[in-house]
């Protein structure tokens, strides 16, 4: 395509430079692209653009060798191209870096055509900034490379899968360390094949919000190991085309401990809940339990044969044993009741109901 243009362009100049002078000074002088005359190896014209791409004043190249400018790591293949594409050897454009005047390097899109000018043979050079282009190349390489080693080396989980099937296209070796999956036992497979997904239905609630949202953040959720151990993870994930499919990239992070250490939290809640309970019910039960035994005894003082007295005396001992195992509670233990009811197991709980550790 730009040897075509360079072709047509070269053909214009050649046809309308002895027809119309005007025509040609207009068209050199105005065009969007770095035009340049270079006769015996020196510069003997530069348009606008060309002298705005390179940052030089006129006078400063005019006359001087057109290679000066040129990177010197790259005028020996400047040379040679340019030879080669003058014989029309070669008539692909070709491309190289200059040095402007203020040191900045800017790479260029070249070509050449052989003319005659004021009845010398010269060579006739177009002149297209790349610059822009080359650097975004150079982003998108370095912002790949980026990825890739953020992908393999992240402590968390990163995952890449097909969006409807689930089926792991690539997962990095955290997620392989923390699952105790080889790579072969994942790629290829589905999520659901290999039952990572400890709820399943939360996975449907996961695509229909990638559907709707296209994006899913810090979703909780629990997901198998191979051992069969569930971890806790917080699991976020964008839709992205990959391979001309649509797929999902997935930042897994593994807050097992994190939950543990809230279940923990909440277990002492609990404890310091019943504790507190317990000690205010102990204290209500006492004060009155304290008033009947003295009246038993007084009774039994009295009647020493009767039963019932003596048998309400025990029902009171009964409760006080009870009442100091629920002033000794330490740990929050329960046990199943009636109708899928739990309640605390006060035996187990009390320090009075355990056997002393050694």
């Amino acid at each position: 395509m730009l040897r075509r243009q360079a072709e047509n362009r070269s053909a214009t100049a050649k046809n309308n430079c002895d027809k119309d002078p005007d025509f040609f000074a207009s068209l050199f002088i105005n065009s969007p692209i770095g035009i340049y005359i270079v006769q015996d190896g020196k510069f003997i014209f530069l348009n606008p653009e060309f002298l705005r791409i390179s940052g030089y004043e006129e006078h400063e190249l005019l006359g001087k060798n057109s290679l000066n400018i040129v990177h010197p790591e790259d005028k020996h293949m400047v040379r040679e191209k340019s030879i080669r594409m003058l014989k029309r050897e070669n008539m692909d454009p070709y491309e190289h870096r200059v040095i402007t005047r203020e040191g900045e390097t800017r790479w260029i899109i070249e070509t050449v055509t052989s003319i005659h000018y004021r009845g010398r043979r010269a060579a006739l050079g177009y002149f297209m900034d790349n610059t822009q282009s080359v650097l975004t190349k150079e982003a998108l390489v370095l912002s790949e490379d980026k990825f890739k080693k953020v992908f393999r080396s992240s402590p968390d989980w990163f995952v890449i899968s097909t969006l409807e099937d689930g089926f792991y296209v690539d997962v990095n070796e955290a997620f392989l360390r923390t699952t105790g999956y080889d790579r072969h036992e994942v790629i290829g497979k589905s999520s659901l094949e290999l039952g990572i997904w400890a709820q399943p239905d939360k996975r449907s609630k996961m695509l229909e919000i990638l559907h709707k949202e296209g994006a899913v953040r810090n979703m909780e959720m629990e997901f198998r190991m191979k051992s069969g151990e569930i971890r806790h993870v917080l699991w976020s994930a964008e839709v992205i085309d990959y391979g001309g499919e649509k797929c999902l990239i997935a930042v897994t992070r593994d807050i097992t401990a994190r939950h543990r250490a809230q279940q923990e939290q909440l277990r002492r809640e609990k404890l310091q809940g019943i504790l507190e309970l317990a000690g205010a019910t102990c204290h209500e039960i006492n004060q009155p339990l304290q008033y009947i035994c003295l009246l038993i005894n007084e009774a039994l003082s009295e009647h020493p044969d009767d039963n019932n007295l003596r048998e309400i005396k025990n029902q009171c001992e009964r409760i006080k044993s009870i009442t100091k195992k629920m002033e000794g509670i330490s740990i929050y233990e329960s046990m199943d009741y009636v109708q899928g009811k739990k309640i605390v197991n006060i035996h187990e709980a009390s320090n009075q109901g355990r056997a002393p550790i050694n």
